[in-house]
């Protein structure tokens, strides 16, 4: 039997979707056995029966020190990477993630996405429903749920970067790096089902979550948040979305990049 450590990625501010997030981890894995490390700002929380460490790191300036700052503290050499906004909408394949795990500890892997992301290129693992995956590729670093050798993931986050700049820059990182990732294959059962996309969108709650949550009578007032509309994709938006990732770059990322060609 695995027991797994659990790092919720999260700040106060979402500190209303806790309930949402771990009412649905405990009907979709009633089993779960570890510890869950909220990423916590200042706050602290718990749930029912669930063993949940609240890291407290202090007031969440840049996503990069703090997601850093929150891995610290936690005393262990992998951790299994949740975003607070991807809910869980089907039961957990217990055996099937714990055969994962294995093979993500037995083979000394970076990282073991637990989806197939349309990665460019993969080869068949030695183990059935497994590809390893031929950087250079999209997606090398994501924040979709994942295994992750914590030294790598501290690795593939500058302190700097928001959640956006660090998935673009920590691509190139961990293709730089050619890090050992693993994923299911495209014909395999995805032992979690949840929705890529999350359940919010720039804050407000996605239609999915909605629909899933209403599906249950769960009880929620989504007016709180709002909802989701997806934004007019104009020249404006574009050169703010481009520019983003050049400050970002100009803080450090393009430079570290260097770095790591010159090595």
């Amino acid at each position: 039997m695995n027991n797994y450590i659990a790092f919720v990625d999260t700040s106060d501010s979402y500190s209303d979707i806790w309930p949402v997030f771990f009412d649905m981890f405990t009907l979709y894995w009633p089993n779960f056995k570890g510890i869950i490390y909220l990423n916590t700002e200042y706050k602290t929380y718990s749930h029912g029966n669930l063993n949940i460490i609240c890291t407290q790191v202090g007031k969440r300036v840049d996503y990069g020190k703090y997601i850093r700052d929150g891995l610290e503290k936690i005393d262990a050499d992998w951790i299994m990477y949740f975003p607070v906004d991807c809910i869980f909408m089907g039961e957990v394949d217990k055996n099937r993630l714990d055969r994962y795990l294995h093979f993500f500890k037995e083979m000394n892997l970076d990282s073991f996405s637990l989806i197939h992301q349309n990665y460019r290129e993969t080869i068949q693992s030695d183990e059935s429903g497994v590809s390893m995956v031929i950087p250079p590729t999209e997606n090398m670093f994501s924040t979709q749920i994942a295994f992750w050798k914590k030294s790598t993931f501290y690795q593939l986050l500058l302190p700097h970067e928001n959640p956006w700049s660090a998935e673009w820059f920590g691509t190139k990182r961990a293709n730089k790096m050619k890090i050992k990732l693993a994923c299911p294959t495209t014909k395999a059962h995805n032992p979690l089902h949840y929705d890529l996309h999350g359940c919010l969108g720039r804050g407000k709650w996605l239609d999915n979550a909605i629909k899933h949550l209403n599906n249950l009578n769960y009880e929620i007032n989504f007016d709180r948040r709002g909802y989701y509309t997806k934004p007019e994709i104009t020249l404006k938006f574009k050169l703010k979305e481009k520019w983003m990732l050049v400050h970002d770059g100009l803080k450090g990322s393009y430079l570290d990049l260097l770095k790591r060609q010159l090595h």
